[in-house]
C-alpha cells in the first residue's frame, strides 16, 4: 500500500481545498465527500478532519473563496475612478464573467444546502457586503431619492443581473437570444438596459 503523504498543516488545507474546488467544477459539490477527498490528495482519511469538521465546513469554505474572489473584483472596481453608471456596469460584467467561468461554484454559493433553508450566516455577510457596495454607488449617483427607493432599486438592480446570469448559465434563454448580436453584445446590452434602469430619475 502506498504511503500516505505528509503535509505541512496549512500546505494541507490548501491542497485539500484545491482539490474539492476541482471537483466542484468538474462535477458539483453534491458528489464531494472528505473521503474522497483524501483519497485525491494521498492522505489519511482522518487527514482532512484536523482542518473541517465535517463536509458542510468544508462546503462553507469553498464558497467563502469564491465570495472573496468576488469580493476583492468588486473593491477594486469601486476604488476606482469611474462613473457610477461604468461601475455598476463593471460589477455586472465580473459577476457574469466568475459565473461564466466558475457555474458550479456559484452553484454552491447562492443555491446549495449552505443557503437553503436559511442561508449560512457567513455567507449572508458576504451578501451584506455586496449589497452594501451597491447601495453606496446608488446614493452616490441619486442622492435626492429616500433611502427606500434606493434600497428598491439596488434590489432590483442585482435581481436583474442575478437572474439574467443564471438563466444564461443553464442555456435558459438560448432560444431567445437575437440571432444577429454575439453572446457578448447581449451581455453588454442588458447590463446597459439594468444599469440605466436602476439610474433613471
Amino acid at each position: 500500500m502506498a504511503k500516505a503523504k505528509t503535509y505541512h498543516k496549512e500546505d494541507l488545507r490548501r491542497d485539500l481545498l484545491a482539490a474539492a474546488r476541482r471537483h466542484v467544477a468538474d462535477h458539483g459539490h453534491l458528489s464531494l465527500s472528505l473521503r474522497s477527498l483524501a483519497q485525491q490528495v494521498g492522505v489519511s482519511t482522518a487527514a482532512p478532519y484536523y482542518h473541517f469538521t465535517d463536509r458542510r465546513a468544508l462546503l462553507l469554505a469553498l464558497a467563502s473563496e469564491g465570495f472573496e474572489e468576488l469580493m476583492a473584483s468588486a473593491n477594486a472596481i469601486v476604488l476606482g475612478p469611474e462613473a457610477v453608471a461604468d461601475q455598476l456596469l463593471a460589477l455586472g460584467a465580473s459577476f457574469l464573467d466568475f459565473t461564466s467561468r466558475q457555474p458550479r461554484l456559484v452553484e454552491l454559493m447562492y443555491e446549495s444546502e449552505l443557503t437553503s433553508p436559511e442561508i449560512d450566516p457567513a455567507l449572508l455577510a458576504y451578501q451584506d457586503r455586496a449589497y452594501r457596495i451597491l447601495l453606496k454607488l446608488m446614493f452616490a449617483a441619486l442622492p435626492q431619492l429616500a433611502e427606500v427607493e434606493i434600497s428598491v432599486r439596488v434590489m432590483a438592480f442585482w435581481s436583474a443581473i442575478y437572474g439574467y446570469a443564471m438563466l444564461r448559465s443553464k442555456l435558459m434563454l438560448k432560444p431567445y437570444e437575437p440571432s444577429d448580436l454575439s453572446a457578448q453584445a447581449i451581455d453588454s446590452r442588458v447590463l446597459a438596459q439594468a444599469v440605466r434602469a436602476a439610474l433613471a430619475h
